[in-house]
């Protein structure tokens, strides 16, 4: 059989989020027969995440072949450096000039783009929410209303300081209400690591992703916070396991668990949000909600949490590398 798609699954072996995916969709593709290649030299189409050599996108041009870009987050002001700002550049050069078709994480993802990078056709995109292994996250159908102890859990790869900042500045107003305990698991950088000292947290370090499920399925409630979040990882990963998530009403949050929107803190109207508009004070009253009508929120969280399976995710994956390959992809399919 002819392998037209290649997909550079071996330059996306670190940890991350874009890691995380191809992984992810290359176990997909595997499983479900797709047929691809890891060498460029030969293939007709190509579909890569955020950016690629455009020499060896511009040979697939000549070629008459296809390119599909998938996009995340850019970078912004004033949230990033100059350097990262920079490399906007060749993410904008390849969607404009070589990229046939897009794919978007999230509405919010296309609205961040479309803003920094600017607008394409329709038919030139589509919007796909990423998903997870159902195996791995699920609801824990024992855990449906809540102890004497709380237990809050948070996941991630904690960098920046509204990560961390406004979780325990909220909880340190409610620590002598309730009872509670703050699970923290990812790596968390050292200029953050102060956070960590407070008696209520427990810090689990880096762990696997099965080892993520487990500790999620012994928890109460998520709490997440991130500055504009284009389709973030470990709130598909907490609503798949049946946890109701109070965070920021920030970034793709209302579209990933609109069935809880009482449960984020307003924010701003802005699409590009800054660090500055999170207070803390208002994410307290979010949590105090969400413990005061615990019941509620988990039966919704538990209702929603076959959303975002990876079976689905894939499969949608799947059927723009198909339609690609038919002979009016472009004029048919996608329109």
């Amino acid at each position: 059989m002819i392998k037209e798609f290649f997909i550079p699954f071996n330059d996306y072996k670190s940890v991350g989020g874009v890691s995380s995916f191809m992984h992810n969709l290359k176990n997909y593709l595997d499983k479900s027969g797709f047929v691809y290649t890891e060498d460029s030299k030969d293939a007709k189409h190509i579909f890569f995440p955020v950016e690629y050599n455009t020499e060896i996108l511009r040979r697939i041009k000549e070629r008459g072949g296809k390119i599909i870009q998938r996009l995340d987050g850019i970078y912004y002001e004033p949230e990033h450096t100059p350097e990262q700002l920079d490399f906007n550049q060749k993410i904008k050069e390849i969607y404009l000039r070589y990229a046939d078709f897009v794919i978007f994480q999230s509405e919010y993802s296309k609205k961040q783009c479309f803003e920094k990078l600017g607008n394409i056709l329709k038919n030139k995109y589509t919007l796909i929410v990423n998903g997870v292994d159902k195996s791995i996250f699920f609801p824990n159908i024992n855990k449906t209303q809540l102890g004497h102890k709380i237990k809050f859990v948070t996941t991630g790869n904690f960098r920046r300081r509204e990560m961390l900042e406004p979780l325990v500045l909220a909880l340190d107003e409610l620590k002598e209400k309730y009872t509670f305990e703050l699970n923290i698991v990812g790596p968390v950088q050292q200029n953050l690591k102060a956070m960590l000292n407070k008696d209520y947290v427990i810090y689990h370090g880096s762990r696997e992703l099965k080892e993520v499920g487990e500790i999620l399925n012994t928890c109460d409630i998520f709490l997440f916070s991130f500055l504009n979040p284009p389709c973030p990882n470990s709130v598909i990963e907490a609503v798949s396991s049946g946890l109701p998530v109070v965070s920021f009403n920030s970034g793709s949050m209302p579209e990933l668990v609109g069935f809880n929107k009482e449960l984020l803190a307003y924010v701003s109207d802005e699409i590009f949000q800054k660090h500055d508009d999170f207070n803390y004070k208002k994410l307290k009253e979010k949590i105090e909600l969400c413990i005061n009508k615990f019941q509620e929120f988990k039966t919704n969280a538990v209702n929603n949490c076959h959303l975002f399976s990876f079976e689905d995710c894939g499969q949608q994956y799947v059927d723009v590398f198909n339609s690609l390959q038919k002979s009016h992809f472009l004029k048919t399919t996608l329109t």
